[in-house]
């Protein structure tokens, strides 16, 4: 295991957990959900499809499936590659 020190504002440091594990399950959280935040933000600009973005951030794509319609993210569509039924539902 490695020790790692952060130098956090007084505000947040007074919220965390006193227990050293508490304190490990909350960096765990947060990295989880900053990498889906990422992947996420990249899947935004185009990089990448969906499913991508769920590889990228470590989490099955119905989890990102989830965390896009959170967020109001909506999926990227290419027109040309519809039918013309799909895009009627548009």
């Amino acid at each position: 295991m490695t020790t790692v020190s952060l130098t956090l504002p007084d505000e947040l440091a007074k919220r965390l957990p006193a227990d050293t594990s508490a304190r490990q399950r909350v960096v765990e959280l947060g990295l989880r959900e900053w990498r889906i935040v990422e992947a996420l933000e990249a899947y935004q600009r185009g990089e990448g499809t969906l499913a991508y973005a769920a590889e990228r951030a470590e989490v099955s794509l119905r989890e990102m499936i989830i965390s896009a319609r959170v967020r109001s993210i909506l999926p990227q569509v290419n027109p040309s590659s519809l039918t013309l039924e799909a895009a009627a539902q548009l």
